[in-house]
């Protein structure tokens, strides 16, 4: 084999090599899907919205409504949510923020009687396939400088089909977001950025942990 010969497979070599990387995270997003399931979990949300894409103000509204049904905290909430959108004053001691620009919501309710508030949150992450997005609703109850749980309290996850416009429920095991530790573990949603912090609550020792976004789970930020 001449020199020529030598220098061009070797090119064709070096070429294909770089395209097989370049084509391997591709392959990769293509090939990722969320689990499906055969129980409750199954149903399918409608997201409505007017243009070319939802906004967070979207998903909260598809989420509230779906929620309402099942427990009174949501279908409090729905109702404020609903006076928010007409311009309408709230309850006393309610209020509601939305970063359209940031896809982030938040509600809270003081107490002053209990000392407590509650706070209701909800924000979405583009995923790396362009085809989907993962929503997050999360609720935090605030007491006595510490946090408190009751059945509505905690982060609810959903993957949304761009085609199909719908969202279904997502287990937080099955996207590394069920974070196991001694006690009663607290989600913070991001407004701006893209990863989830996490803390302790219960009256035991303090510490905050970062769940981190890779385009379609999370994973333990190592401290």
């Amino acid at each position: 084999m001449n020199r020529k010969n030598l220098n061009s497979r070797r090119a064709t070599y070096v070429l294909l090599t770089i395209l097989m990387f370049l084509w391997m995270p591709r392959m990769s997003a293509q090939t990722f899907e969320y689990p499906e399931y055969e129980d409750e979990n199954s149903e399918r949300i409608a997201v409505k919205f007017k243009g070319n894409r939802p906004t967070i103000s979207d998903f909260a509204t598809a989420y509230l409504n779906y929620r309402s049904k099942e427990m009174e905290f949501f279908g409090k909430v729905l109702d404020e949510w609903k006076r928010y959108q007409q311009k309408k004053p709230l309850s006393k001691n309610a209020s509601i923020s939305v970063d359209t620009k940031n896809g982030y919501m938040r509600y809270q309710i003081i107490n002053p009687q209990e000392k407590d508030t509650t706070v209701m949150e909800m924000c979405f992450w583009n995923c790396a396939d362009g085809k989907h997005k993962l929503v997050c609703a999360n609720t935090v109850w605030m007491m006595n400088n510490d946090y408190g749980w009751d059945n509505h309290i905690g982060p609810c996850f959903f993957v949304y089909d761009n085609a199909k416009r719908e969202m279904r429920i997502v287990l937080p095991e099955d996207i590394g977001a069920l974070y196991d530790s001694d006690g009663l573990s607290v989600f913070f949603l991001p407004r701006k950025g893209k990863n989830i912090k996490v803390s302790a609550a219960g009256g035991g020792d303090r510490w905050n942990e970062v769940l981190e976004w890779d385009g379609y789970s999370f994973k333990l930020r190592e401290q």
